[in-house]
C-alpha cells in the first residue's frame, strides 16, 4: 500500500489463503488442493481475483488521498479544495515596429505576421504610421513561452500591405508562459496545506505571487520602500535566465494588489538583478559531454544557492561539479572566495572557461 505499513497480499497468496479456508471449512482432504479442477481450487482463484482487484482499488485510493502522490486527475480535486488552480498558458503580446515609412500608412487588425521559425502573431487593433514609424500591437497565435520574442528579431508579413515593408522587428513581445509544470503545481498545493493564509503575512505574498504564470519563486521584504511598504521579488525557475520579463512583473503586481489587506500600504513587485558569476575550471576528463554535464549541475546549484541575500561558497560549487556524470576530478580555479548575493539579486551562471 502507498506510504503505509500495510502489506498488500499478492494474488498467489490470496489464492492459497482462500483455498485453504475452503478446504478447512469443508473438512476436505488438503491433498485435493493439488488438483486444478477441484471446487476449492476454482472458488479460490475466482474469489482471490475479485479480492485482489478490491485491494488494488484501495491502494489506488490510498495513493490519491493526499496530494504528494496523487495522480493528475486527483490533483484537480485537491487544488479546487485549496483554491489553487493550475496556471494556464499565457499568450505573448507586444508590438511589431517598422521604420522609414510614409505618413498615414496603416496595418489593419487581424494582419498575420510571422517569425522566421513560422511562429505567427496577429495584430489586435489597427495601427497607422506617425513620424515615419509604425507600431502594430500583436499577440501570439499560440499560448506559451515560445511566443516571447527578443527585441529586434525579424517579423515578416504573410501578405503584402501597401507602403509597408515585408519585414519589421519585434518590440517588447513578452508575457508568454507555458502551462504550469505538474510537479510545480503539486508543490504549490502542498504549500497550501502547510501555510494557512494569515491576512497579509509574508507567506501570503509569496503564495499570491506564485499564482501568476511565469512566476515560480518569490521573496518578501517588509518596509522595502519605507515603513509599512511591502517588496515582493519574483523569479522563475529557468536555469539560464531566471529573471521574468516586464509583462510578468506587471501581471504579478496587478494580481497581488487586490488580494493584499485593505489596510496594507504600498506594494512593490519587482524582478531581481542578475548576479552573473563566471566560472573557470580545470576538468578531468575534459570533453564536450563532461563539460555539458558540469554546466548543467552548476546551473542547478545556482538555482538552489544563488538566492537573494544568499552566499555561493566554493565548496558547494565543487560539490556540484563532482556530481556531473563522467567527471573524475577537477580544480575550481575561480571563484575562489565566497560570492555574496545581495538582497535584490539572483545568481546566474556566466561564462565558463576551461583549462
Amino acid at each position: 500500500m502507498a506510504e503505509s505499513g500495510f502489506a498488500r497480499p499478492t494474488l498467489p497468496q490470496l489464492i492459497t489463503t482462500i483455498r485453504s479456508d475452503i478446504l478447512t471449512r469443508l473438512a476436505s482432504d488438503s491433498t485435493l488442493a493439488a488438483l486444478r479442477r477441484t471446487d476449492a481450487e476454482v472458488y479460490g482463484r475466482v474469489q482471490a481475483a475479485a479480492v485482489h482487484t478490491v485491494y488494488g482499488y484501495i491502494d489506488y485510493l490510498a495513493r490519491n488521498l493526499l496530494p504528494d502522490l496523487a495522480d493528475e486527475e486527483w490533483l484537480v480535486r485537491h487544488a479546487n479544495m485549496k483554491r489553487c488552480p493550475r496556471k494556464v498558458a499565457n499568450y505573448a503580446s507586444g508590438f511589431v515596429r517598422w521604420e522609414g515609412l510614409n505618413s498615414q500608412v496603416s496595418v489593419p487588425a487581424g494582419t498575420v505576421i510571422q517569425r522566421d521559425d513560422l511562429v505567427s502573431f496577429t495584430t489586435t487593433s489597427p495601427a497607422t504610421s506617425s513620424g515615419g514609424v509604425l507600431h502594430a500591437p500583436v499577440i501570439c497565435d499560440i499560448a506559451g513561452a515560445s511566443g516571447n520574442t527578443d527585441d529586434g528579431v525579424t517579423m515578416r508579413l504573410t501578405s503584402p500591405r501597401p507602403g509597408v515593408p515585408s519585414s519589421g522587428v519585434a518590440e517588447s513581445v513578452q508575457g508568454g508562459a507555458d502551462t504550469e509544470d505538474l510537479e510545480s503545481w503539486r508543490s504549490r498545493i502542498i504549500e497550501r496545506w502547510y501555510w494557512t493564509p494569515q491576512g497579509g503575512a509574508d507567506g501570503d505574498y509569496e503564495i499570491w505571487a506564485k499564482e501568476v504564470p511565469g512566476v515560480t519563486r518569490a521573496w518578501v521584504y517588509r518596509h522595502w520602500m519605507g515603513r509599512g511598504t511591502v517588496g515582493v521579488l519574483v523569479a522563475n525557475s529557468d536555469l539560464i535566465n531566471p529573471v521574468p520579463d516586464d509583462a510578468t512583473v506587471t501581471a504579478a503586481q496587478d494580481h497581488i494588489e487586490p488580494l493584499a489587506p485593505v489596510a496594507g500600504a504600498d506594494i512593490y513587485v519587482f524582478a531581481p538583478t542578475p548576479k552573473v558569476v563566471p566560472f573557470h575550471i580545470r576538468l578531468t576528463p575534459d570533453n564536450p559531454e563532461v563539460r555539458y554535464a558540469v554546466i548543467a549541475e552548476i546551473r542547478a546549484m545556482m538555482q538552489r544557492d544563488g538566492v537573494p541575500d544568499g552566499t555561493l561558497r566554493p565548496s558547494r560549487i565543487s560539490e556540484a561539479i563532482s556530481l556531473a556524470t563522467g567527471e573524475y576530478s577537477h580544480e575550481l580555479i575561480s571563484p575562489v572566495d565566497d560570492v555574496k548575493i545581495e538582497k535584490a539579486e539572483i545568481g546566474v551562471a556566466g561564462d565558463f572557461t576551461w583549462t
